[in-house]
């Protein structure tokens, strides 16, 4: 397994908010892709013991109590925090689910209050830096990486150390109009209803619940595996393509190197698992009607403790369509 994959996929499928919130300007994308020798790498995790729901990025939903000819369908759809335009062009099965929604349901609406929520939770406050929370040699190589995607010392000299982590695991920005922000502007100009399941604040919680020296291991995995993040962005990327969830999922439960196995747990229960256990009673809760267009990032979809399995034992119907 690529090291750092797991650390990569968590913050770049999970948390589309923050890079729209920080409004910072970046160092345009890498075109690097992956060579002939990544090919064993792939094809080794697509032997992985199979998970339910491994393939698929869009379901069609029924309620138990909506199981009668003619009622209106809600759908699940995976996305990926990218504004690559294979990304953005919705397939006619995605788009016409989308325009026959009656609301759109996303992890959190990304309106404008919530950007700016998200944006100032990055910020250490009181007048700190994060020259004050890091070590010296620690301090100058995450101003180096940030400085080579075009963010001067200056606009990031006062964020968290999670948010620098967050920021140099994410993709660099072509647009900005990642695939979430993608379908609330089109939910927007539609005149569609845009429900979210969390909160900003809950979202940006599980951040700040990770404890300094937590903090900056993540960090050090982060920068340790710099060099090989366009490669493995690249891995991400065509199993999201492919619909491929079992891949996605064995990515993301791979071991990273260097990184205590305890510490990576708790990340990964804190952003998949526990989420996904409130997200799934937040969609059992919405009223009845159906028609609903939910979005959320693909990693919450496979598995035993994801949201697939978890509608199809509270007694919905769950078919993929796409």
């Amino acid at each position: 397994m690529r090291p750092c994959a797991a650390l990569a996929l968590a913050c770049w499928l999970l948390f589309a908010l923050l890079a729209p919130a920080r409004a910072l300007e970046e160092a345009p994308p890498r075109t690097d892709v992956g060579t002939a020798a990544q090919a064993p790498l792939l094809a080794s995790v697509a032997r992985a013991a199979p998970v339910p729901h491994a393939q698929g990025r869009l379901f069609e939903l029924r309620r138990p109590d909506a199981a009668a000819p003619g009622a209106a369908p809600s759908w699940l759809f995976g996305t990926i925090h990218s504004d690559d335009p294979r990304v953005l062009r919705l397939s006619p099965v995605v788009a016409d689910a989308l325009a026959g929604a009656d609301t759109l349901v996303l992890e959190v609406a990304p309106d404008a209050a919530a950007m700016q929520t998200a944006a100032a939770a990055m910020r250490l406050g009181d007048n700190r830096r994060l020259a004050d929370v890091l070590a010296p040699a620690l301090y100058w190589r995450c101003i180096a990486a940030l400085n080579a995607r075009g963010l001067p010392e200056v606009a990031v000299q006062d964020l968290k150390p999670w948010a620098v982590m967050t920021l140099l695991s994410m993709p660099p920005a072509r647009t900005g109009e990642f695939l979430d922000r993608h379908l609330y502007n089109l939910a927007v100009a539609a005149e569609t209803p845009v429900l979210g399941l969390e909160t900003t604040a809950e979202q940006l919680a599980l951040f700040d619940a990770l404890s300094p020296v937590d903090q900056r291991a993540l960090l050090r995995a982060t920068l340790a595996t710099l060099d090989e993040q366009p490669r493995k962005l690249d891995e991400l990327m065509d199993a999201y393509l492919a619909g491929d969830l079992g891949t996605l999922l064995a990515l993301s439960e791979a071991e990273v190197p260097g990184l205590a196995p305890a510490l990576q747990a708790r990340f990964r229960h804190a952003l998949i698992d526990a989420r996904n256990a409130r997200m799934l009673r937040r969609i059992q809760a919405l009223p009845e009607a159906g028609g609903y267009f939910i979005a959320v990032g693909a990693l919450h979809l496979p598995g035993a403790a994801g949201l697939l399995r978890g509608l199809e034992q509270a007694g919905y119907a769950v078919r993929p369509r796409q």
